[in-house]
């Protein structure tokens, strides 16, 4: 269900929604980029409870693409925690516009700083990051892998 605030058309055709934080969309979207479901009843009742914005794009009723991102309690950070683009609609400026959309509901939300973490798996996001003046703060092994915590202020 769309709660449609402040949609955004980039092209003819690509809308951005901010949506209802449900499961069942998630889980769709999670589906569409990373081929499984990272999200659990616990972790998105965790969400809800801190601000959450989930944003989509459409191709007319396709989702191609999102980001996900919640307050961190206590703090005035807020974590882009999920979110990608199908890969045949990316390098087209969907994913930065839906970063764009992000910030600026951050920042009306009073958060000081944006902050995503990332694995070398996903160049994309990381580079799309440092382009958008997120730094490197942290990074330390997970599973075997380097995760990087990348943090922006905003205000």
């Amino acid at each position: 269900m769309a709660i449609d605030t402040w949609s955004q058309t980039i092209n003819k055709s690509i809308t951005i929604l901010s949506e209802i934080v449900e499961m069942n969309l998630v889980h769709e979207l999670e589906e569409m980029i990373f081929n499984d479901h990272r999200t659990t009843e616990a972790k998105l009742e965790k969400i809800k409870n801190n601000q959450p914005l989930l944003l989509v794009a459409y191709d007319g009723k396709l989702a191609i693409g999102f980001k996900l991102g919640y307050a961190i309690p206590g703090t005035r950070r807020y974590y882009s925690w999920l979110g990608g683009v199908r890969k045949d609609y990316r390098r087209q400026g969907i994913a930065q516009e839906l970063l764009d959309r992000q910030e600026q509901a951050a920042g009306k939300m009073a958060m000081e700083k944006v902050f995503f973490t990332s694995y070398d798996r996903f160049p994309g996001m990381i580079s799309l990051g440092k382009k958008n003046g997120y730094h490197l703060i942290r990074s330390e092994l997970d599973k075997g892998e380097v995760k990087y915590w990348y943090e922006k202020v905003i205000c």
